[in-house]
Order: C-alpha cells, then sequence, then structure tokens
C-alpha cells in the first residue's frame, strides 16, 4: 500500500463530460485558453487527457477552457492574419525609405 501517491482516476472526470455534453448541445468547439487551440467535442473527448489536468487537491484546470462558436474561431485566426498584415505593411513602408541592396551573406 503506497498511500503517498495520487492514484489516477479512471473514466473521465465530470467537469470533462459536462463541458463536452454543453459543448454538443450548443453546436459549440472547446476553446484552450493557454494554449489558444479549439476542440470540437469529439477532438476534446478523444485529448482530454492531455489538456485537461487535476491536481490531488482536487483543483483543476476547467477554467481554463470555453464553450465558443466555431464562428470565433474564424474571427480571431482573422484577427491574428489581419494584425500580421498591417506589421508587415508598416515593415515594407520603413524599408521604402532605405536605398540599400540585399546581399547574400558570404
Amino acid at each position: 500500500m503506497e498511500p503517498w501517491r495520487v492514484k489516477e482516476k479512471e473514466g473521465i472526470p465530470a467537469e470533462v463530460t459536462s463541458l463536452h455534453r454543453f459543448a454538443i448541445q450548443n453546436n459549440c468547439w472547446i476553446y484552450h485558453d493557454n494554449t489558444r487551440i479549439f476542440y470540437t467535442p469529439e477532438e476534446f473527448l478523444e485529448k482530454w487527457k492531455q489538456v485537461y489536468k487535476e491536481e490531488h487537491t482536487g483543483l483543476s484546470n476547467i477554467k481554463d477552457f470555453a464553450v465558443k462558436s466555431p464562428y470565433a474561431a474564424i474571427k480571431q485566426r482573422a484577427g491574428w492574419i489581419k494584425r500580421a498584415n498591417e506589421e508587415l505593411q508598416a515593415l515594407l513602408k520603413k524599408l521604402e525609405g532605405y536605398d540599400i541592396t540585399f546581399k547574400p551573406p558570404k
């Protein structure tokens, strides 16, 4: 008997099941805020062991997840592309003012 070891729970935690069901009922995806990854409910159910963490005290990272519309993923990524394009355009504008020749490194 090893009293100090945390025994790995068998089965899916209730918090994971609840989040999964809620996403399905609302035709939504599950967003992990730390990694900024969207999961379909099916993907989340397959990968919950890698992303869901629960300490021996019972505390978990369930608050790092949010149920969002798939359109939120598109809107977020479009915003990233817009910002990246704005930064690229600003950089190109700066380069226009320089009279330099690009040469390959020796």
